[in-house]
């Protein structure tokens, strides 16, 4: 059992800061009152957003959606076109070349989201990702989705899929690298307690 530990001790220091700091899930779990924005919601996990807002559903109302795989909550991107003109997603440790995520729109949006290597849509476009439509206008049908780009994307605009598309349950993986690291680190925890016994 100490070596077990001690395997486990030396190891997932080394793995577990990259990993915890590039692999999210952003769920959009919560009740969230009409109108509000997500913004730093997530900033634990070293994702915000700009012009998202995060939408339930009100048991005294019609559904605004159903069937989303995170029933509790959706995001959704609403620009007014005067003073809330873009949409971002920034990802303060940066995905590398695939973003997943699930979404339902009633109609099929071309550039509907955008990987840029700077914050704030600013930098090297990486990539661009068109939407399909898959729902109608009660929003209860929802389609896996994996955006691949060339690159790392510290930001993700939105702002084609505005007042059109929800989202829900964006998340990123650890580099294959780091991945490694934390199947060494229990490779090696498996190993001394094989010895233990």
């Amino acid at each position: 059992m100490k070596l077990a530990t001690l395997a486990l001790g030396l190891l997932i220091p080394f793995a577990m800061p990259a990993q915890a700091n590039t692999q999210f899930l952003v769920d959009f779990e919560k009740t969230w009152d009409y109108g509000q924005t997500v913004d730093n919601a997530y900033a634990a996990s070293g994702v915000t957003f700009t012009n998202m807002l995060g939408l339930s559903n009100d048991p005294t109302m019609p559904a605004y959606f159903s069937n989303s795989p995170s029933p509790q909550g959706v995001g959704f991107v609403q620009l007014d076109g005067v003073t809330n003109t873009t949409a971002y997603m920034n990802v303060a440790a940066g995905v590398n070349g695939v973003l997943d995520f699930f979404y339902a729109s009633p109609a099929a949006i071309t550039g509907a989201i955008k990987a840029y290597s700077g914050l704030d849509g600013t930098g090297t476009l990486l990539g661009v990702f068109d939407l399909a439509a898959n729902t109608g206008s009660d929003y209860d049908s929802w389609t896996a989705a994996s955006f691949a780009f060339a690159g790392k994307a510290m930001s993700f605009d939105l702002s084609g899929a505005a007042n059109v598309a929800a989202f829900d349950n964006f998340s990123a993986l650890p580099e294959p690298g780091e991945i490694s690291l934390v199947l060494a680190a229990l490779g090696g925890l498996a190993i001394a307690r094989r010895r233990r016994g």
